[in-house]
């Protein structure tokens, strides 16, 4: 049964960052950072994830960029780089950001660790499977012949031709 990558990202370190409150909306809706995001028709983790790899002052360049795109109260609005570098201090460093995909999926992983040799053996073996069922011969189309053949005893071991021609 495979499972859902609903929850890929509930342990990346980014949720504190994405779940953050941005601000209220003229509507009186709270926003997040994930919301934020998520508007701008872009994955939040992804996005989030490849904002980690930046240097500061580029996180919150990107964060207040994205901020200002949205329907927040003019206050709000003109305190966008200064919300932004609030949020940005809930990144996790470099080095806890885990790595995402380039097609926003997490990299695939065994739910166990599996030693690296084991694996070569795995995969000697399947070669070793197709190389013995790519030599191994073929039988011939027709029915098979026995040594036992009353026709080949009779001729010395070579079959009599068929009296009747083979039709074209």
């Amino acid at each position: 049964m495979s499972q859902s990558n609903a929850f890929a990202f509930k342990n990346s370190g980014l949720n504190d960052f994405l779940f953050a409150e941005v601000g209220t909306e003229q509507s009186g809706s709270p926003l997040t950072v994930l919301s934020i995001l998520a508007r701008l028709g872009q994955d939040p983790w992804a996005e989030a994830a490849r904002w980690a790899k930046l240097p500061k002052a580029a996180r919150i360049d990107c964060l207040a960029n994205s901020i200002s795109q949205m329907p927040l109260s003019p206050g709000a609005l003109n305190q966008a780089r200064t919300t932004a570098a609030r949020l940005v201090q809930l990144m996790p460093s470099q080095a806890q950001a885990q790595p995402v995909a380039a097609s926003g999926r997490p990299k695939f992983a065994l739910p166990f660790p599996v030693p690296k040799w084991l694996l070569g053996v795995a995969l000697a073996g399947l070669a070793l499977a197709v190389a013995v069922a790519v030599m191994r011969p073929t039988s011939p189309a027709g029915p098979a012949m026995s040594f036992g053949d009353p026709g080949l005893q009779q001729t010395g071991g070579v079959k009599p031709p068929d009296p009747l021609p083979a039709m074209k």
